[in-house]
């Protein structure tokens, strides 16, 4: 027997090889699926051929050969839908009108093959030399036209998304491996075509093209799926495993066409692989305050798409059910997002102890919360309006009642006993400038931010207080001329090298500081008698000190010693 004759055999024992390899190693996904009813049709061509072609008599022969191209005639239906699951085309044949309206070259191929009336598209004839017995009649064209429309339209639809520009690299990779597969299947085909019946005259005998092409298609998608993952989009759990969650599960692709659920989210949705998941999918099934959540709902997940997110709803299908919904991004080794997961959990049974549990807590201790709740008030409104009165509303630091308050009472006692202490004056330079070029509000972040280094940098004995607008004070007790410098310089260079990040900057803002710096470290026995008079004394000569540094050129220290 001819070693051609027994190359279909091997070709259809290698694609079931390739069969067995992709179950055996792959997690699939419905494109994993997809394809493997594909292969499956690959396998048809090379059995049948090989059955053919080993057969006694014309009957048999002429039947397998006619199972053979029904095999051939259903492989663009099949190439079709694969093509159209690939590329997130698969809401086209959702419903069953429009799946059979596309089928329908193919079926009509079909019926024509196993008609085959009066032998117009296949005969065999045993007289004539061994190479040339198959003939093919008029309607033989029929089943080739139906294959190159499929193939073309195939071809069309990916090109297109090739050419679109919007799909991720992996994405590309399936629609460049499906490319390369039509390539194949369409050559080998074209070259079936010549050798087998054009030219088979003079070359005498039968040549498997397509059987061979078919081995090569598939053993370049088979290389595609082990080695590359091309077509693991996501990675998913085994689809057995889903199903005996309790929790809903839906993957989305990057477009959020729907490529994966389980079962526990079919109670609560009505939808089909490839739709797209939006409001609009859902108008249908939800209405009235559901609606306008679930608008809201992806608005916010539009927002923060890279983001995971959590969301409660409250849904009616067959009674009231509170679902917690969460929304996770699915990204690659980049940080680029290839979809998403979204989870749908009920927590009606919880929502409804928690509900119980709370109205039995409210009925047993209903008097007492509310004698809590009118004393906490008490204790809050009495605390906020002590801090009111002593603090600035905008840095939280103390006021300038606050610090004349603490300087009168400490003020005696140190004259008394002859503590030193010290008071410093600060401004902000050129915070006017601030205030125009960013705005007020990042006028007043920069104050906050300047309070915050000051207070990281002086002690917790310190007082640290808003005189007015950009202009503060510290006072320093216990805290003599030497110690005040050293401590001076420290708060100037902090806020210097401080760098305030705002909302209404696109860069970094800095600002110095003038101060004018007074120590105490000697008394006059006439300061106990008005002590009011010698801290507005005080007061005035740091405040000179501040406008000395002011006409000094700015970001300085003036230091003055009061005896």
């Amino acid at each position: 027997m001819d070693w051609i004759i027994w190359l279909d055999l091997a070709i259809f024992l290698g694609l079931l090889g390739l069969l067995l390899y992709i179950y055996i190693t792959s997690a699939f996904t419905v494109l994993h699926r997809i394809y493997l009813l594909l292969h499956v049709l690959f396998m048809f061509w090379p059995l049948f051929q090989f059955a053919a072609h080993t057969a006694d008599g014309s009957q048999f022969r002429l039947f397998y050969l006619s199972a053979s191209y029904v095999a051939l005639s259903l492989l663009g239906l099949g190439w079709f839908v694969f093509i159209l699951f690939l590329t997130a085309r698969s809401y086209f044949i959702i419903r069953k009108s429009v799946l059979f309206l596309l089928s329908l070259p193919a079926l009509v191929s079909v019926l024509i093959i196993v008609w085959n009336h009066d032998h117009q598209f296949l005969d065999v004839y045993e007289t004539l030399e061994s190479g040339i017995q198959q003939q093919h009649g008029s309607l033989f064209w029929i089943m080739v036209a139906q294959l190159a429309l499929y193939m073309s339209v195939s071809i069309v639809i990916l090109l297109y998304k090739l050419k679109n520009g919007e799909e991720s690299p992996k994405h590309r990779d399936m629609i460049w491996t499906a490319f390369n597969g039509v390539f194949l299947l369409s050559f080998s085909a074209l070259l079936d075509f010549a050798l087998n019946i054009v030219l088979i005259a003079y070359i005498g005998r039968f040549i498997p093209v397509i059987s061979i092409g078919l081995m090569l298609t598939a053993l370049y998608i088979v290389h595609a799926i082990i080695r590359s993952k091309v077509f693991d989009i996501i990675q998913i759990a085994q689809q057995d495993v889903m199903n005996t969650m309790s929790t809903g599960i839906i993957v989305l692709d990057e477009n959020n066409r729907i490529i994966e659920v389980n079962k526990a989210i079919k109670h609560i949705f009505r939808f089909h692989f490839g739709d797209v998941f939006n409001p609009a999918m859902l108008s249908g099934q939800f209405k009235g305050e559901t609606k306008r959540k679930f608008r809201r709902i992806f608005d916010e997940m539009e927002a923060r798409p890279l983001e995971r997110l959590e969301f409660e709803i409250m849904l009616k299908v067959d009674a009231e059910r509170h679902i917690i919904m969460q929304s996770a991004p699915i990204l690659d080794r980049k940080k680029k997002m290839l979809g998403k997961v979204l989870t749908f959990q009920d927590v009606t049974e919880l929502r409804r102890l928690v509900m119980e549990t709370d109205q039995q807590n409210r009925q047993l201790q209903d008097q007492n919360t509310e004698l809590l709740i009118m004393q906490d008030k008490l204790y809050q409104a009495n605390k906020q309006l002590e801090q009111m009165a002593v603090t600035d509303s905008l840095t939280g630091c103390f006021n300038r009642r606050y610090l004349l308050e603490q300087l009168e009472k400490e003020v005696a006692d140190n004259i008394r006993y002859g503590i030193p202490f010290s008071l410093f004056i600060f401004d902000l330079d050129f915070f006017k400038t601030v205030n125009d070029k960013y705005g007020h509000l990042a006028g007043d972040e920069v104050l906050c931010s300047t309070v915050d280094t000051v207070r990281s940098v002086i002690r917790l004995t310190d007082v640290l207080a808003r005189l007015g607008g950009e202009e503060f004070a510290v006072y320093l007790p216990h805290t003599n001329r030497e110690q005040a410098e050293v401590i001076a310089e420290q708060v100037k260079s902090a806020v210097e090298h401080n760098r305030i990040s705002s909302d209404q900057s696109d860069s970094d803002i800095s600002v110095t500081i003038s101060m004018g710096v007074i120590s105490i470290d000697r008394f006059h026995e006439d300061c106990l008698f008005d002590s009011k008079r010698f801290l507005r004394s005080l007061m005035a000569q740091a405040d000179a000190a501040l406008y000395e540094a002011k006409y000094n050129g700015r970001n300085c220290v003036v230091k003055r010693k009061l005896a």
